[in-house]
This record gives structure tokens, C-alpha cells and sequence, in this order.
């Protein structure tokens, strides 16, 4: 499962209903969540780029988010719940009940969407007008599923990242799932590893730690002294090339170290 910014749940003919939010009216809007589900959201819980959007260029692409992706514990609350308690709130504005949930394509005017692992809400953007998507992203593990989805860097999205990890884990011969980590195909699935600490041994080498895994960079950065180096990242590669991004081939270290050759060189 791979974010996808900009939330379309919620249309009529005329249109979408929800727009993107600027990220200084991410932390009111979700404090207005937090206090109408009684659930709590700590940053860490803001998935992919959420609230993190900032650029010193002004312009409202670079400082918005195209929906609020809320990582979701399912031990704390079902699904079930949490519809209840959006649906009383809606009724407590005078949303008439048949208005209330989407239904299928029938109708997608409504205010609440329930789809597979998530429960999409049309939440009212606080300190502005309009709506945007929230996804409330519902998991049985909430650290694998913060790491699963983080947001990405200036060169690589998050998904881009996530593209990666998967190249890396078939190069290993195993499979990375978002939803329950590494887990090995010629074993039924059987997990490997389901935290960050496991994930990162097996896929970038006994040394690797969580931190490693956190972005594009630190993962190439990591497997690049790895005999098998080209192998892994073939398929990320490939997704890569395909989109037009350039693709690290050296280290950090190895730049500063063929630096140094070059200008010994010259030197000489």
C-alpha cells in the first residue's frame, strides 16, 4: 500500500468536494479530530508528508497536504467506533443521516467512507474554509505502519521509498508488505520481521538500524558496499529511470573518496 496524496472520496458532479490543506491549518484541524473522536494523534502518528510541507518558495503546492492520513490503532478503536462517533457529531450539526456515508457510486456526496483498512471523513479545515480527506488508516501494529509510510525527501517520495524497499526485499528473495513487514514468499508469508530494528538487518545488513530505513538516501547509503548492490536496487532502478530521477550510484563516501583520487591525480 503506497500514500497517495490528494483525497477524491468525497464528489458530486460538480466536483470534489475537499480540497488540499495549508500545512499551518494541518495541527488545528486534527486537534478539532481529536476532540470529535476522542482519539489522539501525536505527530509521530501524521503519516507520509501530513502537517510537513514547508518550502521558503510561498507557494501553497509546496506548504499543503492533499489530505490528513492519521495512523489508526485498531487495538484502541474499531472501525465500527469510530463511524459512531463521526456519524454523532455530523447529527449534532444537522446533517440529515441519509447524507451522512458515501454509498458506493451511487452516492459520494456524503461525509464519511468506509473502505477496506481505512474510514475516510470530509473533516471542515479549522482557521480556513472547506473540507479535506482525512483517511483514518487503521492497523494492528502502528510503529510498522508510521515507518511503512513515511513521507519522502526533496529528490525521493515516499513512495519512491517504498518502491525501493520492496526492490531490496525481492533481491533478498522475501517480499515487504506495508501492513506486516517482511515476510518470506517460499514460506506462506511467514513474517520475517515487524519492526523497524528486524527489518532493517535483513534488508540492509546486521549493522543497519531503524534510522537507516528512514529515507532513499540512507538505504543506498547503507546496502552500497553490498556484492549484490546492483541486483537490489534493479527494480527501483528501472521505476526510477522511468520517471526521470536521477539514480545514486555511490555512497556519500565513495563521492568524497573519488574526489580525492580526482584531484590527487590532477596533483600528480
Amino acid at each position: 500500500m503506497i500514500l497517495n496524496e490528494g483525497g477524491n472520496v468525497f464528489k458530486t458532479e460538480e466536483g470534489p468536494l475537499t480540497q488540499r490543506i495549508p500545512t499551518k491549518s494541518v495541527h488545528p484541524t486534527i486537534q478539532f479530530i481529536e476532540k470529535i473522536t476522542g482519539l489522539t494523534f501525536d505527530e509521530e502518528d501524521w503519516l507520509g508528508t501530513t502537517g510537513k510541507k514547508s518550502d521558503p518558495d510561498g507557494s501553497f503546492e509546496k506548504n499543503s497536504s492533499g489530505d490528513l492520513d492519521l495512523n489508526t490503532d485498531a487495538n484502541k478503536v474499531s472501525k465500527e467506533e469510530l463511524i459512531a462517533k463521526l456519524t454523532a457529531w455530523l447529527k449534532s450539526q444537522g446533517v440529515p443521516e441519509d447524507e451522512i456515508m458515501n454509498k458506493g457510486r451511487k452516492f459520494t456526496g456524503g461525509w464519511i467512507h468506509n473502505a477496506g483498512d481505512q474510514v475516510h471523513f470530509r473533516a471542515p479545515i479549522q482557521s480556513g474554509e472547506g473540507y479535506v480527506q482525512t483517511d483514518f488508516m487503521f492497523t494492528d501494529n502502528p510503529d510498522l505502519q508510521r515507518g511503512s509510510k513515511r513521507g519522502g525527501t526533496a529528490q525521493y517520495s515516499g513512495k519512491d521509498r517504498a518502491i525501493l524497499l520492496s526492490s531490496i526485499a525481492r533481491g533478498r528473495g522475501l517480499k515487504f508488505s506495508p501492513k506486516f513487514g517482511v515476510v518470506d514468499p517460499n514460506n506462506g508469508d511467514a513474517v520475517v520481521a515487524a519492526n523497524w530494528d528486524e527489518i532493517a538487518k535483513v534488508l540492509l545488513g546486521p549493522n543497519a538500524k531503524e534510522a537507516d530505513t528512514h529515507t532513499v538516501e540512507s538505504m543506498i547509503a547503507k546496502i552500497k558496499g553490498d556484492p549484490n548492490f546492483e541486483e537490489l536496487i534493479a527494480p527501483w532502478k528501472e521505476a526510477m529511470e522511468k520517471e526521470g530521477k536521477d539514480v545514486p550510484t555511490e555512497s556519500l563516501a565513495d563521492k568524497h573518496l573519488n574526489r580525492i583520487k580526482e584531484l590527487t591525480a590532477r596533483i600528480r
